[in-house]
């Protein structure tokens, strides 16, 4: 009788101790920062508006992320060159196969991991009216030869 209880109240505690774990299980949260120097840059991620530096987002995924920040004035001329940066983005030990499964699932609490990049915008030189006609030239020179258009007299 005591034999049968037992095995009764297993079978009921094991069910209620996963759905325990199901509902109040913890997670993890990720959240990459960007800044730059000076502030106010607009910042894309993977090619998409995030926002104004400083700026926070989440994410779901490690790995290398296209970082694109341009500070423009208002009538949306660059004010500084344009930075691109690829950055890499490791997980931590316990965002490993098989240990995610534990951080993710099982532990009852919410795990932060916070990534942070600040990055220094360089001045913009600014050309004269000549360089820049004598920029643009050069670029349709190189355009043409591109496409191999034969120049017209």
């Amino acid at each position: 009788m005591l034999y049968r209880q037992f095995f009764k109240s297993v079978f009921v505690f094991i069910p209620l101790f996963l759905f325990g774990c199901a509902t109040i299980g913890g997670c993890v949260l990720r959240t990459l920062t960007i800044n730059s120097e000076p502030t106010g840059a607009m910042v894309y991620l993977d090619d998409e508006l995030i926002g104004e530096a400083p700026v926070t987002t989440t994410f779901t995924y490690y790995g290398t992320r296209k970082i694109v920040l341009e500070k423009v004035d208002v009538e949306g001329r660059l004010l500084y060159e344009r930075k691109v940066v690829y950055e890499k983005i490791k997980p931590p030990f316990y965002q490993i196969v098989p240990l995610d499964f534990f951080s993710e699932i099982v532990l009852p609490m919410e795990i932060k991991d916070e990534h942070c990049f600040t990055y220094q915008l360089d001045q913009l030189q600014q050309l004269s009216k000549t360089e820049r006609q004598e920029e643009v030239v050069k670029n349709a020179k190189e355009l043409r030869e591109r496409l191999n258009i034969p120049l017209a007299h």
